[in-house]
């Protein structure tokens, strides 16, 4: 599923088609099953591996979720959160830690 996602984020190539993907993937980032958020970081973590700078458009409907994430009882889930950040930290040049709040 994450390599189908991020080859359809890729092929799409524009914001206004990203943003309903997008907003998938969040939704299942909040799903109460572990599984699930899981499968939703991970697709989160591999579209901004692959598209990166581009994709930080959305970035800002992201963070609300990345926020919650990086406190997920699943520390696998958390530290996928991390590497999302550090990788959108990394493309903007800036620290998101106060929007992480």
């Amino acid at each position: 599923v994450v390599g189908c996602l991020t080859a359809l984020a890729t092929a799409a190539g524009n914001e206004q088609l990203w943003k309903p993907l997008n907003f998938s993937i969040l939704e299942a980032c909040e799903h109460r099953r572990s599984e699930v958020r899981k499968a939703g970081v991970s697709c989160l973590l591999s579209i901004v591996e692959t598209i990166g700078e581009e994709y930080m458009v959305l970035l800002p409907e992201c963070l609300p979720i990345l926020s919650e994430l990086l406190e997920d009882g699943d520390e696998e889930i958390a530290a996928m959160a991390k590497e999302c950040v550090r990788q959108g930290e990394e493309l903007l040049g800036e620290s998101l830690e106060e929007s992480l709040r």
